[in-house]
């Protein structure tokens, strides 16, 4: 059986606090500002930057190393969600766990509660998919790691079907909130809790080089500065390693994903959340998918090797939607599979597989 815990970096931490996951005990970890090595003070529940004078908490065994808040709450806010998720985390199955989490939101509308519920808990057949084209090479050669970190983790989709196949899969989000939700998944499995960090994807607390895979799904869209990001995985990664990104596509003729309104991403930048609000009483501020040509312009400063694919739809996910959404999947999956329909959906279509090379 694949080992579960791997050290990062040959100097990782010789201790950590008391209450850490236990999955994350041979994890270094790095300041997020400025990449030096940090301490444990004895019997302290924190992390210690030196160079910056800083602590780094942990709420619930997962070490904080958040520069800024989420786009949606603020430190507080998220603090006091957390607590209410992890007052329910022993009561209720996940499905449960996620319709009491949002019963208490007061920035997602009702009616698209059951819609970003449903979206979790089909979230494995996604992430299934990009385990796939990961490894069958669908996008190009089959992309073989060891140490996986994931950025924007979320409810723990992509972990749990990944972390059997690689000797560590970390999982981060920039909301705590988020990372103890992805406990219950696990917990419903019987399967170990993964290592689980929270911390910006502008600023990672990894060492140089550490990782041979990043994969980042459903989440570009938003990060405040995009560059910064992919500055970040760059430094992060090995020399050969790989980053996936998929992300959607901010021309898209179909739905956008976090409105369920057409024509979104076509409005200028300034009207879009005036839009959603006024449409769907719900906040887009701080959404901000991206064309294809504004990705691999930023893309290309950090990565020599850039390369793009039209996602598959996932047949058996589809059918838990309406007949109009079904049949908008099924012509698309058809014209994706013709040559001359390519280079239209590439700027028309819903999402793309990316997957970026330093060398």
């Amino acid at each position: 059986m694949l080992r579960q815990c791997l050290h990062l970096a040959e100097d990782s931490n010789a201790d950590y606090p008391p209450s850490l996951l236990p999955s994350l005990r041979e994890v270094a970890f790095v300041c997020p500002l400025c990449h030096e090595k940090l301490t444990v003070p004895r019997e302290r529940e924190v992390y210690h930057c030196v160079n910056c004078t800083k602590d780094y908490l942990l709420h619930g065994g997962i070490p904080d190393f958040r520069v800024f808040p989420d786009p949606f709450l603020s430190f507080q806010e998220d603090h006091d969600r957390t607590e209410i998720v992890l007052a329910a985390l022993e009561r209720y199955p996940l499905e449960r766990l996620l319709e009491h989490y949002w019963s208490f939101s007061d920035i997602t509308p009702v009616a698209l509660r059951p819609k970003f519920i449903r979206s979790a808990l089909l979230g494995e057949h996604r992430a299934g998919r990009s385990l796939r084209l990961l490894s069958d090479g669908t996008v190009e050669r089959p992309v073989t790691a060891r140490r996986v970190l994931e950025i924007g983790s979320g409810t723990g989709n992509f972990l749990a079907v990944a972390t059997p196949q690689y000797e560590l899969v970390i999982g981060t989000d920039i909301a705590m909130r988020w990372l103890h939700v992805s406990r219950r998944r696990f917990m419903d499995k019987g399967l170990p809790v993964p290592p689980l960090v929270c911390c910006c994807a502008e600023y990672l607390p990894f060492p140089d080089n550490s990782v041979d895979l990043i994969v980042t799904a459903s989440t570009l869209e938003f990060v405040r500065d995009k560059e910064k990001m992919l500055a970040e995985c760059a430094r992060t990664l090995e020399a050969d390693g790989v980053l996936y990104v998929n992300t959607v596509n901010r021309y898209s003729v179909a739905k956008d994903p976090y409105a369920y309104l057409w024509g979104v991403g076509f409005l200028p930048r300034a009207w879009q959340a005036r839009y959603v609000r006024w449409r769907r009483g719900a906040h887009y501020e701080n959404i901000k998918p991206c064309s294809l040509s504004e990705l691999n312009k930023v893309a290309k400063k950090f990565f020599a090797y850039r390369k793009y694919a039209l996602p598959e739809v996932d047949m058996e996910a589809l059918s838990e939607f309406s007949p109009a959404t079904r049949l908008q999947g099924r012509i698309y999956s058809s014209l994706r599979r013709a040559p001359v329909f390519k280079s239209l959906l590439q700027r028309i279509g819903p999402s793309w597989d990316a997957l970026f090379r330093k060398s």
